[in-house]
C-alpha cells in the first residue's frame, strides 16, 4: 500500500490534541479496536484524518449515498488500484474483508469516511460498526478509521450501555473555541478576531472565508449576502443533510433563538409560534445534533428548571439572524452592501457581545484554575428589597466562577468602544453580589474581574485600585496575554 500524501498538509490548523489522541490510539496495544471520529459536518473531521494519515501507509474510502450495488461497486473500484485487481464484493463484510486483508509490511490505515452511508447496504449503522469491528480485529497491523457525521446516531452507539460502547474508541470533534479558533485569523487586529468569531463560529471553512484579510464590510457581501456567494445557502444546505425532513418547524425555532443570546422557553415558544409540544421535540432533535444548547445559570443543579436555549453554532445564528430573514430580497435585487449598511452593521455589536463573554469566561477558566472550577453566566431574582419596591425585578451576571457553592469569581463584560465606567463595579457589589448571596452561595472574598473593549475610566481604575481584589482586563490582557490592571 502507497504511503498517503495529504497535499493540503500546510493548510491544516490546529487540532494537536486530537492529533496526538489518534497518534496514542495508531501505536497503541490494543491492536485491532477501531476509532469512531464524529462530530457535526465542517467540523474538520475529514482534514482530520487525512491529516492524520499523512506519511502512513493509508488507504482511504469515501462513501456516498448510492444504491446499494452502485455503492459497493464505487468502493470496489476505489481500492483497485491498491489491490491491482477488481474486487467482487457481494456485501459490506466481503468487502471490509478484502481490504484489511491486503497484505503489508508494516501497520496500514484504513480509513472510511462518511462510513454511516454504508448503513442502508448493511443493514443499519450499529449492524455496520458491529461487521467493522470484527473485521477489524480479526486483522493484526490494521487500524481502522470510521468517520461520520450523523452525530445523534454515532453517539448513541457509543453512550454508556450501548452494545458498542467499550468496542470502539470514541473521539468527537467539536468546533474550535477562540484560542484555537485565531489561528485563522492570525492576519487581522485582536478587535477584529473577536469579531469575525463572533460570524463564523468554531468551523475551520467558516473562519477561513469570514477570516479573509478584507474588510469585515467585504468579507461579508462576498461570502455570505450576495445570493451568488459560497456561505449565502449555507446553513440551509448543511441543515437538510443532518436534520432530512421538513425543515420549516425547526427553522421557525431557530429564527427565534437568533434574535436572542438565549431564550427561555416560554419566550421560545412564543416568539417561533410553534405549539409548545412540538416545539418540544423539535428543539430535542435540534439538541441532539448539536445545533441548539440549553443551560441552567450558574450555581443550579443540572435538574433545575431554569435553563435557557441558544444557537450553539455562531455561523447558524448569524445566517438565522442577517441572512434567511433577508434571501428572498436579496435574490430579488437588494444590494448586499445596502443590506449590510442598514441591517447588519448597527446590529453588529450586539451580536458580538456573547462570543466576548465567551472568550471572558474561558479567559477566567485558564487564569484561576485552581478557585473557579466552574464558569458560567448566572441570571436570577434581585435583592429581595428592590423586588418588592418595584425598582429591580432580576439580575444577570455574564462571569461566575464557583468552586462548590462559594462563588469565586464575578465578572462584567463589555464590548464597547468606550471606557467602562466605575458604576459597572458598583453594579455588582450593591446588586450582583447580594443576589447570588440570597440564593445561598458564599460569596465573601469573591474575585471581581471587569473586562472592557474599550478600556476604563479614571475613575474606576481608582476605586477598583482602593478597593483590592479588582482586575480590570482590558482587550490586550485579554487577548494578548498581558497582566490585568
Amino acid at each position: 500500500m502507497p504511503t498517503y500524501t495529504f497535499p493540503n498538509r500546510d493548510a491544516f490548523l490546529g487540532r494537536e490534541a486530537e492529533l496526538d489522541r489518534l497518534e496514542r490510539w495508531w501505536e497503541g496495544a490494543r491492536e485491532g479496536l477501531p476509532v469512531l471520529v464524529h462530530g457535526r459536518r465542517r467540523t474538520g473531521k475529514s482534514w482530520l484524518l487525512r491529516r492524520f494519515a499523512h506519511g502512513k501507509d493509508a488507504q482511504i474510502l469515501t462513501c456516498d449515498t448510492r444504491a446499494e450495488g452502485d455503492q459497493l461497486a464505487h468502493l470496489a473500484g476505489a481500492l483497485e488500484g491498491s489491490l491491482g485487481f477488481r474486487a467482487q464484493a457481494g456485501d459490506v463484510r466481503t468487502l471490509l474483508g478484502v481490504l484489511l486483508r491486503q497484505a503489508a509490511r508494516s501497520p496500514r490505515l484504513v480509513i472510511i469516511d462518511e462510513y454511516p452511508l454504508l448503513a442502508p447496504v448493511s443493514g443499519g449503522a450499529e449492524s455496520l460498526t458491529a461487521v467493522a469491528v470484527e473485521v477489524a480485529r480479526s486483522q493484526a497491523g490494521v487500524r481502522l478509521a470510521l468517520c461520520g457525521s450523523q452525530v445523534a446516531d454515532l453517539e448513541a452507539l457509543v453512550a454508556e450501555g450501548a452494545p458498542l460502547q467499550g468496542r470502539v474508541e470514541s473521539l468527537r470533534l467539536s468546533p474550535h473555541r477562540f484560542a484555537e479558533a485565531r489561528r485563522f485569523l492570525a492576519s487581522l487586529v485582536p478587535a477584529d478576531q473577536v469579531v469575525r468569531y463572533a460570524v463564523a463560529g468554531g468551523m475551520p471553512l467558516y473562519l477561513t472565508r469570514v477570516g479573509r484579510p478584507w474588510s469585515l464590510r467585504t468579507v461579508l457581501c462576498e461570502e455570505v449576502l450576495n445570493p451568488l456567494a459560497p456561505l449565502f445557502d449555507e446553513v440551509r444546505s448543511v441543515l437538510a443533510r443532518e436534520l432530512g425532513g421538513t425543515l420549516a418547524l425547526h427553522f421557525s425555532l431557530l429564527a427565534a433563538l437568533a434574535l436572542a443570546p438565549s431564550l427561555e422557553w416560554t419566550d421560545l415558544v412564543n416568539r417561533s409560534g410553534v405549539e409548545e409540544s412540538t416545539a418540544s421535540r423539535y428543539v430535542r432533535l435540534l439538541e441532539d445534533a448539536r445545533i441548539v444548547e440549553a443551560a441552567n445559570p450558574a450555581l443550579a443543579p443540572p435538574a433545575a428548571r431554569r435553563r435557557r436555549y441558544r444557537i450553539a453554532d455562531r455561523f447558524v445564528r448569524f445566517w438565522f439572524r442577517f441572512v434567511f430573514p433577508y434571501q428572498a430580497e436579496l435574490e430579488a435585487g437588494l444590494r448586499p452592501e445596502n443590506h449590510y449598511d442598514r441591517t447588519v452593521a448597527p446590529a453588529l455589536a450586539g451580536h458580538v457581545t456573547d462570543a466576548f463573554e465567551e472568550i471572558c469566561r474561558d479567559w477566567v477558566r485558564a487564569r484561576f484554575p485552581e478557585i473557579a472550577g466552574a464558569v458560567a453566566p448566572w441570571w436570577g431574582l434581585a435583592r429581595h428589597d428592590l423586588r418588592r419596591r418595584g425598582l429591580r425585578s432580576g439580575e444577570e451576571i455574564d462571569v461566575v466562577g464557583t468552586r462548590g457553592s462559594a462563588v469565586t469569581v464575578v465578572g462584567a463584560c463589555h464590548w464597547q468602544s468606550r471606557p467602562m465606567g466605575g458604576e459597572v463595579l458598583a453594579g455588582l457589589v450593591e446588586h450582583g453580589l447580594p443576589a447570588l448571596r440570597q440564593v445561598g452561595a458564599g460569596v465573601e472574598g469573591a474575585r471581581i474581574v471587569l473586562f472592557s473593549r474599550g478600556g476604563f475610566e479614571a475613575d474606576l481604575v481608582g476605586t477598583a485600585s482602593r478597593r483590592g481584589g479588582v482586575d480590570l482586563v482590558d482587550l490586550e490582557a485579554l487577548l494578548g496575554g498581558g497582566e490585568p490592571g
